[in-house]
């Protein structure tokens, strides 16, 4: 099934093909040794991408640590405001959730 017609080249693209440029034009961006031409090219990619689909939530949560502020902007432009706070601040509240858990379950009961 097409789910995806890319407007730069209007040839249909799947689903699944779209996973997986996201998944490694994200690795891209985090990763260390990629330089910065690659890391702008993979950057515009990423957001010609994010324009005409609905993974921008799983974007934004893997890469709200990183310095890709041109990402942001896009999936900003093209989500609600809620959704786009809470992707931004997940990692935030699952690592307070955890450490709350933590001091929960391992504190001593005197």
């Amino acid at each position: 099934m097409t789910l995806f017609i890319c407007s730069e080249f209007m040839e249909p693209v799947t689903l699944t093909a779209i996973v997986t440029a996201i998944a490694a034009l994200v690795q891209l961006l985090q990763s260390k040794t990629v330089n910065d031409s690659t890391r702008k090219q993979a950057a515009h990619s990423l957001r010609i991408i994010l324009q005409y689909n609905k993974h921008r939530f799983e974007v934004i949560k893997a890469l709200s640590g990183y310095n890709c502020y041109g990402v942001f902007w896009e999936c900003a432009q093209n989500m609600p405001y809620p959704d786009f706070y809470q992707a931004w601040h997940y990692s935030k509240f699952s690592t307070r959730a955890m450490r709350s858990l933590e001091e929960i379950l391992f504190t001593r009961i005197i």
